[in-house]
């Protein structure tokens, strides 16, 4: 085997079941990546979840950081732990954004509590009519870019209060992608200065309050002049640097989805070559180790390495409190008032009477 570079790789691996195989956990060791991705395959009970991330921490050292994408509604690995599902990011917007700071909170506390560090949450995209609003359907707060904003600055607030480094997706937004890019690569046709104004604002705006960034796989031929896709163009990249004002981790969107084209190693490179700091790879593979041996090639960049230990010293300096059954108990009954809260209709507040 190959051995990994001497620090950890740029890698965020996912496993494939509720604890590394042997296979996997020899790779772990040998890649020393980033992070490890844990997603509802992984996560059966919340102590066996508990004992899995605890687990993982202890593979090497510096511990690996512990992701997982919590949005709640159809992104929702840690709902069924908790014997309710955790309301959707529509949803809650459409309630107030005092609920989701509550949602952010409830579902921060949880994670944090199962040992996790980082939650790839929220969506800033915005929930275009006919598009982002069926594609991503219940995964965005709005259509306009304002209510975003402030429903985006609620999540993030909740999530940071809970303990929890976040990370905003997907960049530069795809309210206007038609197509899944689970399945295929959607063409976002539209001019720079309208995606700048509408999409991008988001990022813009909320991009100092957040600790990362994940970049998609959607294509920009407004910005690119071609199909190729956010996640391995240099140009857009560039404009999350430049423009964007962006200080935190870009994250490469899951390199396993159906809008790339190339073997894995191919897109890792791509993606890092662009300007991408770090490679989420959701799914076990065998090329993970060529995938990383590309990577590392390609050698280290001191600004880089400064975001990855700023990022590391955010979720030192978050109190991470062990697991204990009665306090998840508490977090189930909150989850599941929070839930029956949602469903009851708010009163209506009196308006000021004019004589």
């Amino acid at each position: 085997m190959t051995r990994a570079p001497d620090s950890p790789s740029r890698f965020v691996l996912g496993l494939s079941g509720p604890e590394p195989s042997d296979a996997e956990r020899r790779l772990l060791v040998s890649l020393r990546p980033l992070g490890i991705l844990l997603s509802k395959q992984n996560l059966q009970m919340p102590s066996q979840s508990a004992s899995l991330l605890e687990a993982l921490r202890g593979l090497y050292v510096p511990a690996p950081l512990l992701f997982v994408s919590q949005e709640g509604g159809r992104e929702d690995p840690i709902g069924p732990l908790l014997g309710t599902p955790c309301a959707s990011a529509a949803a809650c917007a459409a309630a107030g954004t005092d609920r989701v700071h509550e949602n952010a909170y409830l579902m921060g506390r949880a994670a944090r509590l199962l040992g996790f560090d980082v939650d790839l949450a929220p969506v800033l995209d915005l929930a275009q009519p006919g598009t982002g609003a069926v594609v991503l359907e219940g995964r965005c707060f709005g259509f306009h870019a304002e209510d975003v904003v402030l429903s985006g600055m609620m999540f993030l607030h909740g999530l940071a209060r809970a303990g929890l480094a976040t990370a905003v997706k997907h960049f530069p937004g795809l309210g206007r992608a038609g197509k899944d890019t689970g399945v295929a690569r959607p063409v976002v046709d539209a001019h720079d200065v309208d995606l700048m104004v509408t999409d991008v604002a988001p990022f813009a705006k909320l991009g100092r309050g957040a600790d990362g960034v994940v970049v998609g796989h959607g294509a920009y031929p407004g910005f690119t002049g071609d199909d190729t896709p956010a996640s391995f163009s240099p140009k857009l990249l560039g404009m999350l640097r430049g423009p964007v004002r962006f200080e935190g981790v870009a994250y490469a969107d899951d390199l396993v989805k159906g809008a790339l084209d190339g073997s894995l190693p191919e897109r890792g490179e791509r993606a890092a070559r662009a300007g991408c700091d770090a490679l989420i790879v959701s799914a076990a593979s065998d090329a993970w180790e060529e995938c990383a041996t590309r990577v590392a090639a390609l050698g280290d960049d001191p600004s880089r390495d400064r975001r990855f230990a700023a990022l590391h010293r955010r979720v030192a300096d978050a109190p991470r409190p062990r697991f204990d059954e009665d306090a998840w108990r508490t977090l189930a009954d909150e989850a599941a008032a929070f839930s029956e809260l949602l469903r009851k209709p708010r009163p209506r507040r009196e308006e000021p009477g004019f004589l």
